[in-house]
């Protein structure tokens, strides 16, 4: 007689904030059912630090049908100029304007989407919009997991309904998203491991004035305050009339839970008395860490309760967004019955990786800031004073601005200790990513190099909801295809027109290259090998050598 105990659903995730949302609209659009437990009411945000949903992050909002959908959804008004300024004051003098920091008007040629600079009031507006499209997402407000067991059929999950009434709910597998102050970590007896950079406040508020006495340069998306009292601190627009003040470090002797406190820190930054009500905030620690594993068993962790990574970049959720893209395609491939074995342990792999790379380099970033560059005299009036100013300014052009050029750790970051790609033989020639640059690169584990077709459509936009067969110069891949549909991988081929193929050429230096659907290369060459039964076995978890 079978002891299997039935589950509810194949996928439960604990938290329900954009990252347990993600990975619910990825697996809904594969056809796997989930239930989000989310403690929230229905339709209160939760006032994140987050502002930018990184290009990469775009390019996944793009495929989960959500990116122009974001850009609508913006509370910020239009005239907020998406820039970055240096100012002594708001209402003192301008160092530096930064046009269009924030702005992407035009497509990138080397991604399928720009970023978008929206606070995450807008984020979350979008994904529960999508999450309600969806009637695979079971997605339960006011539900607290208390705590879970597993065994070795499943997850059982206790839970706290709206109603106060303990409940329990069992699936396949159990995912952690509950964020940096989650507890639900100590039942796997996890800690996060790394160091704290800074303790550090931030605070969202109402102020009808604040906009009317902004007068060192147009009001922007982010202004970073300069000035003698050296508080590395800045201003972003929330909405029409609300804001959000981050310092860090925190100025020696603050309380960031005091909004007292807190307040006699905006009006300085301010530069006079402005009406001030407090919506959400606090102290927090800046910290770089990160779990020794991301999987015990059929339990994940994802998001900031796997790992935390410096706000000086804006990696934070946007890493998290990267794990639901990584999980979401090997929890259906587990649930659907073609994925083997190796695919939850590459997850800890794959994603530990690449968050450790944006880790080092959003560490970097935070070193250099208002502290280091800030000289005597920066808020005097006339020439003195513009002296000074414009010498800060050079100091900030020359040493400051590395840290908005981040493309490397948003596209360039590599999966390449991977169990599920076959390596070609290159990966020790090729350089070490960077934090600041991005160099395309097609070796096995990298993204994808993305192009525009002659069509006007992206890459991307032909790539399936499994893997895709480049095929760049007449290979014959009936034998790949029959082999995948036998097994029930899903797997398309994809033949860009003529075009199209010398550009895409010159990026992939192979005449095939097989893609994920997350866009990640697990295999190229110029012919397939003989052995296609081991080429599949290896991407999809069966194997563990990824050589042919």
């Amino acid at each position: 007689m079978s002891t299997t105990r039935p589950v509810d659903t194949p996928v439960v995730i604990a938290g329900g904030g954009p990252v347990g949302s993600s990975l619910a609209i990825d697996l809904a659009l594969r056809g796997v059912p989930s239930i989000v437990l989310e403690r929230r009411e229905r339709g209160k945000p939760f006032l994140l630090r987050t502002n930018m949903t990184n290009v990469r992050s775009m390019e996944h909002f793009r495929r989960w049908g959500m990116a122009d959908a974001l850009r609508k959804n913006d509370p910020v008004p239009e005239d907020i100029q998406r820039d970055v300024s240096f100012v002594t004051r708001l209402n003192g003098h301008l160092i530096l304007n930064l046009r269009r920091s924030y702005e992407w008007s035009e497509p990138l040629p080397f991604a399928s989407e720009v970023a978008e600079w929206a606070p995450n009031e807008g984020i979350e507006k979008t994904m529960w919009a999508r999450v309600a499209e969806l009637p695979l997402i079971d997605y339960r407000n006011e539900n607290e997991v208390v705590t879970f067991a597993q065994d070795e059929d499943g997850v059982s999950v206790e839970v706290t309904g709206a109603d106060g009434v303990a409940y329990r709910v069992r699936g396949s597998y159990l995912v952690l998203s509950d964020g940096s102050r989650g507890n639900l970590r100590r039942v796997l007896n996890m800690r996060l491991e790394g160091r704290t950079l800074a303790m550090s406040l931030s605070w969202h508020f109402r102020s009808r004035q604040l906009r009317e006495v902004w007068t060192a340069g147009p009001a922007v998306s982010m202004a970073y305050f300069y000035n003698e009292d050296r508080g590395s601190d800045l201003i972003t627009p929330q909405g029409p009339d609300t804001w959000q003040y981050f310092a860090g470090p925190a100025p020696q002797g603050v309380d960031g839970d005091d909004w007292d406190q807190v307040k006699g820190l905006i009006v300085k930054a301010v530069g006079k008395e402005v009406d001030l009500e407090p919506l959400s905030g606090g102290a927090f620690a800046e910290n770089s860490l990160l779990a020794p594993r991301f999987d015990v068993g059929r339990v994940m962790l994802a998001g900031d309760a796997a790992h935390m990574v410096s706000p000086q970049g804006g990696f934070g959720m946007n890493s998290g967004i990267g794990d639901a893209a990584d999980l979401g395609w090997k929890l259906a491939a587990l649930v659907q019955g073609w994925g083997g074995p190796a695919l939850i342990p590459s997850y800890s792999i794959d994603r530990r990786e690449a968050v450790r790379f944006i880790q080092l380099g959003s560490e970097a970033n935070h070193a250099l800031g208002a502290i280091e560059l800030v000289q005597d005299g920066i808020e005097a009036d006339g020439p003195e004073g513009d002296a000074v100013r414009e010498a800060v300014k050079q100091d900030i052009l020359e040493r400051k601005l590395v840290q908005f050029k981040r493309m490397g750790g948003q596209l360039g970051y590599r999966y390449s200790a991977s169990p599920l790609i076959v390596r070609d033989g290159t990966e020790r020639d090729l350089p070490e990513p960077t934090f600041a640059d991005y160099t395309p690169c097609a070796a096995p584990g990298y993204r994808a190099p993305h192009v525009w077709l002659a069509d006007g459509s992206s890459l991307y936009d032909h790539l399936g909801l499994g893997f895709t067969l480049l095929d760049l110069g007449g290979v014959d891949a009936t034998e790949l295809t029959k082999r995948a549909e036998e097994r029930g991988i899903p797997l398309a081929v994809f033949a860009p027109a003529e075009a199209d193929r010398e550009s895409l050429l010159s990026l992939y230096e192979r005449r095939a290259a097989l893609v994920r659907s997350d866009h990640h290369v697990v295999w190229r060459g110029d012919e397939l090998p003989a052995d296609i039964e081991h080429l599949l076995d290896i991407v999809t978890g069966h194997a563990s050598w990824g050589h042919l």
